[in-house]
């Protein structure tokens, strides 16, 4: 009896080793996307087994995959569509820490709003290592804006720009929706930063194709995006900051010499202008 407790005591010792020579980690980079945002992920794999992780070739000896659910139920289980391993080809020595990324919306339809749960697992040498499970959000986020675009010689595709705001680590923040009907494909939205909603957000679509967006971005300045918007490609092609000319240095600058020159007309009335000399 003592002897098969001392097999199964040093059977649990050996599993515990062996989980303890490979560490499995995830980070996400929010908890919460905006439909058709890149969902950016990073994998930390800590090896300190003698034996190599080989992942993401044909003749690996190890796999690597993601998995993820959407909702409630634990086995509703979202397929990918791209079947190629998450993360590429790699090979993780002993000793070594790795971190690999992916953005798991090139791998997985997260277009459809809802909570879902995600974790990487690794199976090596026939053990899985999993890392802990967690929780994001895709939001729709808050309407401001919508714009369409028509193309000349694309009769039948109309493009949809939608302006969006969400709460991000306690600052709102304006995102770029774009969508193309029929197909309904969606186009990665763009992050276009902070945002005041002080004042209007601007959005104008010229018939080449020139999407312009222009927020307020803090109290002192606005951001302007340029956006090339072409049937095959989305492409930004300028970010620049505008001060605001109601607050500008220069106009306070203006101000103030306007000032001066108020109090000189006072001292003037005062004061001949020869006895300045």
């Amino acid at each position: 009896m003592k002897k098969a407790w001392f097999l199964l005591a040093a059977s649990f010792l050996s599993v515990a080793v062996r989980a303890q020579e490979l560490s499995l980690q995830m980070t996400l980079q929010n908890r919460e996307y905006i439909v058709g945002e890149p969902l950016l992920v990073a994998f930390d794999f800590l090896n300190v087994a003698r034996t190599p992780i080989s992942c993401g070739k044909d003749d690996s000896p190890d796999r690597f995959f993601v998995e993820i659910t959407k909702g409630s139920d634990q086995f509703d289980f979202v397929k990918p569509f791209n079947q190629k391993p998450v993360g590429g080809a790699f090979t993780v020595q002993g000793g070594e820490n790795r971190r690999i990324t992916a953005e798991l919306d090139k791998w997985f339809p997260l277009l459809k709003e809802g909570k879902y749960f995600v974790r990487g697992i690794l199976v090596h040498r026939g053990t899985r290592y999993e890392s802990a499970k967690k929780s994001f959000d895709i939001v729709g986020g808050i309407k401001l804006q919508e714009g369409y675009q028509m193309f000349v010689n694309r009769a039948n595709l109309k493009r949809t720009f939608r302006l969006v705001y969400w709460s991000r680590n306690h600052m709102e923040r304006l995102f770029l929706r774009i969508s193309d009907e029929p197909g309904n494909r969606v186009w990665d939205t763009i992050d276009l930063g902070t945002l005041l909603r002080t004042s209007p957000v601007r959005l104008d679509i010229s018939p080449e194709g020139e999407v312009t967006i222009v927020q307020r971005a803090s109290q002192d300045a606005f951001l302007r995006t340029l956006v090339w918007s072409l049937p095959d490609t989305i492409e930004i092609a300028e970010r620049n900051p505008l001060i605001d000319p109601d607050i500008s240095a220069s106009q306070r600058a203006k101000s103030l010499y306007n000032e001066m020159v108020d109090d000189g007309k006072e001292k003037k009335s005062k004061k001949p202008w020869y006895k300045f000399w």
